[in-house]
């Protein structure tokens, strides 16, 4: 029964982070991405997904604090710091636990790419890791919007390479 539930929460986050797409106020778009991973991790909590849930959390101080103009630099090594050793010190699935994790240090440390094409392929390199945690703790629902941003990503690549091309 937690399998069906947390996958009809995840499919609430999924929903949310698609329409989030959509919004054009950086304001709004943090506001949905904060109750998106909200409802993220509360999917990840029952599906016994810890460091998904401690990532989801963390990543909600961030969008706060982006939405308040105060990250930076050392906000973003304290959010680290805080991924690292809660992820660390909780991880219930041994290397499958770390995916998240990863997924986060990668993100963070890259996320201002000013190459789309490198930004894309930083996108799909995360949605990799939290693809494999997905199936691995049962969040069926996350792993096919895993999926479908993997392959949007990969459709937005070639379209750039056949750009450049011309």
């Amino acid at each position: 029964m937690s399998v069906v539930i947390g996958n009809i929460i995840s499919l609430l986050a999924s929903v949310l982070m698609t329409y989030s797409g959509y919004i054009k106020s950086k304001g709004k778009f943090l506001i949905v991405q904060i109750v998106q991973m909200s409802l993220s991790a509360l999917s990840n909590f029952i599906l016994g997904g810890i460091t998904g849930t401690i990532i989801n959390l963390v990543n909600i101080i961030r969008n706060v604090l982006c939405y308040k103009n105060k990250l930076n630099k050392y906000s973003i090594i304290l959010i680290l710091t805080l991924s690292i050793s809660l992820s660390l010190y909780f991880n219930n699935l041994n290397f499958i636990g770390l995916l998240p994790l990863l997924s986060t240090i990668l993100y963070t440390t890259l996320m201002n790419i000013k190459n789309i094409k490198k930004f894309k392929y930083l996108t799909i390199t995360t949605m990799l890791l939290w693809l494999i945690y997905d199936i691995c703790i049962m969040n069926y629902v996350s792993a096919l919007f895993d999926l479908l941003t993997i392959g949007s990503n990969s459709i937005a690549i070639y379209q750039l390479k056949n750009i450049a091309k011309k």
